[in-house]
């Protein structure tokens, strides 16, 4: 067959091709194929014989039966994959087995071509053709290969072996997806034991995030936390979302001075989608080649496991945020708040809330139109996100209110905050289609020995009413109501008893 392989002017004779089945008579079959191709053609009658073949001569191609004695075509093909010097020999597996196993064993061993027997007639020589096209031969020296064939085939499958058990121990950590924190500790967890670098970094994107996790075995700086991100390329920025774990072990030193050094970034993907990375440091030495194949096994491996992770934040997210501003519902910051109070308590720290409410937002939907009212609370939704804390807790309380929790703050700080907050809000630019000012009023209530959090809400909802009441875009603060009653009581009809109208029943909104 008069064809050209390969670059530079290369003809089909440079390369060297191994043919590999213990029936003689389709082997020479095979080579009988093969032969117009120029093809400088050597036989191997089982697995044994053609991995010692390899200790003397080199190859560009393998065709192999996949049946064969105590060295399978299948284990043959491993052991080419798992060896540096001939991982690139392209492979082409032969099969007349009508069983689904031992197909499904041919598909998935790493061959370049899988291909029927009785198929071999009309398909080999084009198969071959198309498989070495554009390749070059190798170079004649044969690359140092050492060990017996079975040694080199047990080294590998015990290679292979390693792989497996990680990547199950990897697909296990599925049963830690519902909390990231713990994920992320269980999966350095795991790295930490393949791995021998001081320093693993676990980037985590997704609805939970961007957090960071660290194990630190060698040196970290107590107190100075900033420091160790710096020498690991976190941004500083990024403090409060990372999670660092400290595990001394004294091979890599001691102290407080972080040294990365040389690092390996995997990145950790679905399909075309970036979900994070494991990056691993290797301190005051080179990256060990052990270590990066470890780090990629792992975050190849942990594709499909972090997807679910993410799957279930959003699930959860779902359930825990409002569908129109994106922050959390009015379920969830009762919660949230429960929580926020029992730890104020417990470590001794101030806790305040701010109850927003948008001023005339009946006015803005009647002359505006209801799409132009939800803009206007996507708006200060985003505003209130933006400028507060991130331990603070935003949330879509009902209707045209928004709940802020602020921790560990004193009542004079929260009314700063307050004010500057309503500044901001009121400043922001105009809504498309929308009011040309936008303005909110805020009512603001501390905590207090004995208040419950349903209290809490209440003195902050009262303040917010006198805002209201005392002219709007304002803030009010529980606990300094003066003495005179606000101009909003009026008198309910029926009964002529004279009642308190909430400012807010008594607003156009």
């Amino acid at each position: 067959m008069p064809s050209e392989f390969g670059q530079g002017g290369k003809t089909p004779g440079t390369f060297r091709v191994l043919v590999v089945d213990d029936s003689p008579a389709i082997r020479r079959h095979v080579v009988q194929k093969l032969e117009p191709m120029g093809f400088h053609l050597t036989e191997a009658s089982s697995g044994e014989e053609a991995l010692a073949l390899t200790l003397e001569h080199t190859f560009d191609l393998v065709v192999s039966d996949i049946e064969m004695g105590a060295i399978t075509g299948v284990q043959l093909c491993r052991v080419f994959r798992g060896d540096p010097g001939m991982a690139d020999v392209a492979f082409v597996l032969l099969t007349a087995a009508k069983e689904a196993k031992t197909r499904f064993w041919g598909r998935n061993a790493g061959a370049d071509v899988y291909l029927a027997k009785e198929d071999m007639e009309e398909k080999l020589l084009p198969v071959v053709e198309e498989l070495m096209k554009g390749r070059t031969p190798r170079d004649s020296v044969r690359p140092e290969l050492t060990g017996t064939p079975l040694e080199r085939v047990s080294a590998v499958l015990d290679h292979h072996l390693f792989d497996v058990v990680v990547q199950s121990e990897v697909r296990r950590l599925m049963d830690h997806v519902h909390d990231r924190i713990e994920f992320a500790d269980k999966v350095l967890e795991l790295a930490a034991e393949v791995i021998g670098c001081p320093y693993l970094v676990f980037h985590l994107l997704g609805p939970g995030g961007p957090t960071y996790a660290i194990r630190a075995r060698g040196p970290w700086p107590e107190g100075n936390a900033t420091a160790g991100l710096a020498a690991l390329a976190i941004p500083e920025k990024s403090l409060d979302s990372t999670h660092t774990t400290v595990d001394p072990d004294s091979k890599f030193g001691a102290g407080q001075n972080v040294v990365g050094g040389r690092s390996c970034t995997c990145e950790i993907r679905v399909r075309d989608e970036t979900l994070g990375t494991l990056q691993i440091f290797a301190g005051s030495t080179a990256v060990a080649e052990s270590d990066i194949r470890s780090a990629k096994l792992v975050a190849d491996a942990l594709g499909v496991v972090v997807k679910s992770l993410f799957l279930m934040e959003e699930t959860q997210l779902l359930a825990l945020t409002d569908g129109l501003t994106g922050l959390y519902n009015r379920r969830h910051a009762s919660t949230r708040l429960e929580e926020e109070i029992a730890r104020a308590r417990r470590n001794n720290t101030g806790l305040c809330v701010a109850m927003c409410d948008v001023d005339h937002f009946k006015a803005i939907n009647d002359e505006f139109g209801h799409s132009a009212g939800d803009r206007v609370l996507q708006q200060i939704a985003d505003s209130l996100t933006e400028y507060v804390r991130r331990n603070d807790v935003v949330s879509r309380w009902g209707g045209e209110e928004f709940l802020v929790i602020f921790s560990e703050i004193k009542l004079t700080a929260a009314r700063i905050v307050a004010e500057r907050l309503r500044g901001r809000l009121a400043s922001t630019p105009q809504v498309e289609d929308g009011p040309e000012h936008i303005s909110v009023s805020i009512g603001l209530a501390m905590l207090r020995q004995g208040v419950t959090a349903d209290a809490l809400i209440e003195q902050a909802d009262q303040a917010l009413y006198r805002a209201k009441a005392r002219g709007r875009n304002r803030v009010e603060v529980a606990g300094e109501e003066r003495r005179s009653k606000p101009s909003t009581i009026i008198e309910k009809q029926g009964g002529g008893k004279r009642e308190p109208v909430d400012a807010k029943q008594a607003d156009t909104k």
